[in-house]
């Protein structure tokens, strides 16, 4: 049997109020598509740290696009900030480690910036999820 994979996409103000919406968004659908706690867990993880980032530093929205395929959870966050993100010249402990948090459960990890904002995508490995039928 070969299943054809689900996607969602959630688009959101850029705010830090609203990051909590994508977490909540996250758990809900993936326990419809019958993820198991533990790689639940680690999504709810990777959106929150880049919903936050995106929230920080972007200007209008950002989207979020879920799309799990087999064995395979692709997450991708998007925001329409501008130029370089700001670095901090402060504790190294306190700024970047939520990224690094991301790099060790991913995969893969890509961040990409263009003429309108940034993207970063994340492949993280999932366990396949149950025969159930999920409501997308």
């Amino acid at each position: 049997m070969i299943e054809s994979p689900r996607h969602a996409l959630l688009v959101l103000p850029a705010r830090r109020a609203t990051v909590s919406g994508a977490r909540h968004f996250t758990e809900t659908l993936l326990r419809q598509w019958c993820l198991g706690e533990d790689d639940t867990c680690a999504a709810v993880l990777v959106v929150d740290e880049l919903a936050a980032n995106a929230a920080e530093h972007g200007h209008h929205h950002m989207a979020l696009r879920l799309s799990l395929d087999r064995d395979l959870l692709h997450i991708t966050v998007r925001d329409h900030g501008g130029g370089v993100r700001p670095h901090s010249d402060g504790d190294p402990d306190e700024h970047g480690r939520g990224l690094r948090i991301v790099g060790a459960l991913a995969t893969r990890t890509e961040i990409r910036r263009d003429a309108t904002g940034w993207r970063v995508a994340v492949e993280l490995p999932v366990t396949c999820p149950g025969t159930r039928t999920a409501r997308t």
